[in-house]
């Protein structure tokens, strides 16, 4: 595993970050505790010490799975949590969450469904001073720690660094040692090329969701196509593009979110051993030079959907 370091100086604290990270939006969720844990405990023996999570997710049970997971190692580790979307209240998951599985197993086309209704329980928008302050409260408490390496905006609106009030309840936080940064994390493919210039240099820039989704991955799986078949990349690279290798949409995604960019770290959900695998694989052995990864990223963003969200 590769790490980058931190560039925060912290005693006691994990001073590097995996470039790896695991995604915690599942946890909880669509996956239950036993499958939950086991995916973390595989992600922790391959060398992932940066775990993402947010209020939400799990229905507001994923914070609380990794803070039991990690006690007694949490100092080695890097927690990013988020605030702005608000879990369910008063005990929904647990009121519905029998009944909808039993439907599920009945009628598994109504998995999409369910998810779209859980997801319509959250509260999001919630980007004011106090709901900072108590929602980073209970994070700390689901967590079972003092402190979060990274805070995130969750699926906010560029408009609120304009908040002055925000800003400086943000500050006094670092200030309290609770929060050691807040971190900059977007799904946006062409917003890699932003990563590039000089100012960006002195953030911490992750990449989530970097596979997108079935949507997402269908997606990519047209632009190689496309690719493949345009004369407009050297035959060379082309022929790297086999439709009939699994890893080549893990080494071409990953590989160009984190290779000639700004970006230290990517956060794909692995639930699977097999997709941690294939990702840890992805990163340490990529059959593309520099050239070649500059020239498909530059592809990928010419083909992709314009998008320009945070998860």
């Amino acid at each position: 595993m590769r790490y980058v370091d931190l560039r925060i100086p912290a005693e006691g604290s994990a001073t590097q970050i995996s470039v790896l990270g695991f995604g915690c939006a599942p946890l909880m969720g669509r996956v239950g505790r036993r499958d939950s844990l086991a995916a973390l405990a595989a992600a922790e023996d391959a060398g992932v010490n940066f775990f993402d999570t947010a209020r939400s997710y799990g229905y507001g049970e994923s914070e609380g799975l990794l803070g039991g997971f990690l006690k007694g190692r949490r100092q080695s580790k890097v927690i990013c949590t988020k605030f702005g979307i608000l879990p369910p209240k008063g005990g929904w998951k647990q009121k519905v969450k029998p009944l909808a599985q039993a439907a599920i197993r009945v009628f598994p086309g109504l998995r999409k469904h369910a998810r779209k209704q859980a997801a319509g329980q959250s509260v999001g928008g919630q980007f004011s001073p106090d709901v900072l302050r108590t929602s980073l409260e209970t994070s700390l408490r689901e967590l079972q720690t003092d402190y979060v390496d990274m805070l995130i905006f969750h699926a906010a609106p560029l408009e609120v660094l304009d908040q002055d009030d925000l800003l400086e309840a943000m500050e006094r936080l670092v200030e309290s040692g609770k929060v050691r940064m807040f971190a900059l994390n977007r799904s946006c493919f062409d917003f890699v090329n932003e990563t590039r210039r000089l100012e960006a240099q002195k953030l911490l820039l992750v990449a989530n969701h970097p596979f997108g989704g079935p949507a997402g991955v269908t997606s990519v799986n047209d632009s190689i196509a496309t690719m493949r078949a345009s004369g407009d990349l050297p035959a060379e690279l082309r022929a790297k593009l086999d439709p009939n290798d699994p890893q080549l949409m893990p080494e071409l995604l990953l590989n160009a979110i984190l290779q000639g960019t700004g970006i230290a770290s990517v956060l794909p959900s692995m639930v699977r051993k097999s997709s941690l695998e294939s990702n840890i694989l992805a990163i340490e052995s990529c059959r593309f030079t520099l050239e070649e990864l500059e020239l498909l990223r530059q592809a990928l963003i010419r083909q992709a959907p314009a998008a320009d969200t945070q998860s």
